[in-house]
């Protein structure tokens, strides 16, 4: 979809403290051949506390950055993969509640790794139909702990990380503006993360930490014949979502300065997806991606609001945020930077 006059206002992002991931190979809770493929530093780990609260969190700095008024907020959305905390209960009321106030639509996105992707489109598309001041709180927040989830071993090829994000879009201006966002979902390949066990009626706290490793294996183990054409479909259609976009937005691949990815290791580099684009480590997030791991359904806001605060996009940049989620679900939304922010990390 193309936009027009939709702006980035204000962005943030609250994450947890460093842990080396050499220390984790060290304590034997990350195999060290994995780590060694995979290529992270370190992650961000959260020192306690729902995961809803990081989303509160990046909201206030958000806000606090923002030129909007809450009052001019017409619609939150909440978007996580995880636990937020509490079951049974609104996480997009309820960081409403704890942070703006007022009366805003409060909706909660779960497409997963796509979740913050996901949001930018919908909150887009609301905003497209509102008045002239509307604007649109977007919040992701996940933690991945134990013993609920094993950041270095519920699944392969990615370790996870903790934090939470903000974002105003706004129909008045602001630092970049929306060029466009194209999110497709194709469930054709989707059970390879269900494994062959039966839907549960209740959440069974006692079994373990998710284990998506799994799951996969014993799709695979039935479906062994289907590996080629799911890693093909991943490509294919990860492929399409940026095509659609880059072309709604007027622009082809050479035109994009900056690209922002899902924080995956090494070992699940799509080659021929960044082949196709001609995606250079030193155009994407990759050195910090690999330092705060995989945030669920924050790597894209986090990816883009690091750029802002350290000063590593200009005016006149074209900035590609990129991403897939499990079920599948694929997305890329594309911004033009306007102006450097008056934010930075240090300040905040």
């Amino acid at each position: 979809m193309r936009w027009q006059g939709i702006h980035l206002d204000a962005c943030g992002a609250v994450l947890g403290h460093r842990e080396e991931t050499s220390a984790a190979v060290a304590q034997g809770r990350y195999d060290e051949a994995e780590a060694a493929a995979d290529g992270y530093l370190s992650i961000s780990v959260a020192d306690g506390g729902p995961a809803v609260e990081l989303a509160v969190q990046a909201a206030d700095l958000t806000m606090s950055r923002s030129t909007v008024e809450p009052g001019d907020i017409d619609l939150v959305v909440h978007s996580s993969c995880s636990h937020q905390g509490l079951d049974h209960f609104a996480p997009a009321s309820y960081v409403q509640g704890r942070t703006i106030g007022g009366r805003a639509a409060a909706v909660e996105v779960k497409q997963y790794s796509n979740g913050g992707l996901a949001a930018i489109e919908i909150a887009a598309a609301y905003l497209a139909a509102r008045t002239e001041r509307s604007a649109a709180l977007l919040t992701t927040s996940d933690v991945f702990a134990l013993p609920a989830f094993d950041r270095y071993r519920s699944d392969k090829g990615v370790v996870f990380g903790d934090g939470g994000t903000g974002l105003v879009l706004s129909r008045r201006g602001g630092i970049a503006r929306l060029l466009s966002t194209a999110v497709i979902s194709d469930g054709t390949y989707g059970a390879v993360y269900l494994g062959n066990k039966p839907f549960e009626e209740d959440a069974r706290a006692g079994d373990g930490p998710v284990d998506l490793r799994s799951r996969r294996d014993e799709y695979l183990f039935e479906n062994g014949e289907l590996l080629l054409r799911i890693v093909q479909s991943l490509t294919e259609r990860q492929q399409e979502s940026v095509s659609v976009a880059l072309a709604d937005a007027g622009l082809d691949a050479g035109d994009i300065d900056r690209w922002v990815l899902t924080n995956v290791g090494r070992t699940l580099d799509d080659v021929d997806f960044r082949a196709m684009f001609g995606i250079q480590d030193d155009r994407t997030t990759w050195e910090w991606g690999r330092r705060v791991g995989h945030i669920g359904a924050a790597d894209q806001i986090a990816g883009l609001t690091h750029l802002l605060e350290t000063g590593a996009v200009h005016p006149g940049d074209r900035v590609a945020l990129c991403g897939i989620g499990m079920g599948f679900t694929y997305a890329c939304a594309v911004v033009e930077i306007l102006e450097r922010p008056r934010w930075t990390a240090e300040a905040s």
